[in-house]
């Protein structure tokens, strides 16, 4: 799936999608510019055992986020 890269706010990169927006963490797009195109590829959910799946790397790096905003 392409997305643009609408705008970094914070520590998030918020990517244009039909229309609409999601937001993503910034870290993810290390390099990357405001109206850059990106290809997002999404993947079932690992085995809760996979420590290194995508899915399990992308949610360490939201929780990490999460917790820095207390």
């Amino acid at each position: 799936m392409r997305m643009i890269i609408d705008r970094f706010e914070e520590d998030c990169a918020v990517l244009e999608l039909d229309g609409g927006t999601i937001s993503a963490p910034r870290e993810l797009f290390a390099g990357a510019r405001e109206g850059d195109t990106v290809e997002i590829t999404i993947l079932p959910r690992p085995e809760p055992d996979d420590d290194d799946s995508p899915h399990s790397v992308f949610e360490r790096l939201r929780k990490k986020k999460k917790r820095g905003r207390r």
